[in-house]
């Protein structure tokens, strides 16, 4: 599964070459790319960083966002269980 994932973000910025999808995806819009990924891997979950104010998506134990794997670089609750998510949702996923 891991390649797979990988590849489907590898498409998704050309190889990492599109810089402007990966800048958008990670300053502001991450919710949107772990939908798209939650979307597309439909074993996977929705992830939050509270510290970070990131969203990545878990895959068989991984973690992922635009930028490929990031096992390991964020401390992640399931979204579902996120106790107060108006504000984020007012400012991050509504924006």
């Amino acid at each position: 599964m891991h390649k797979k994932v990988i590849a489907f973000i590898n498409r998704f910025t050309s190889g990492g070459k599109l810089k402007d999808t990966i800048t958008t995806f990670t300053q502001g819009c991450c919710y949107w790319f772990a939908y798209i990924l939650h979307s597309r891997f439909s074993n996977s979950i929705i992830m939050y960083d509270p510290l970070e104010n990131h969203f990545v998506v878990e895959i068989e134990k991984r973690l992922y966002d635009i930028t490929g794997e990031v096992t390991g670089q964020y401390n992640v609750i399931c979204w579902k269980k996120y106790p107060d998510k108006k504000g984020i949702i007012r400012g991050c996923i509504k924006f």
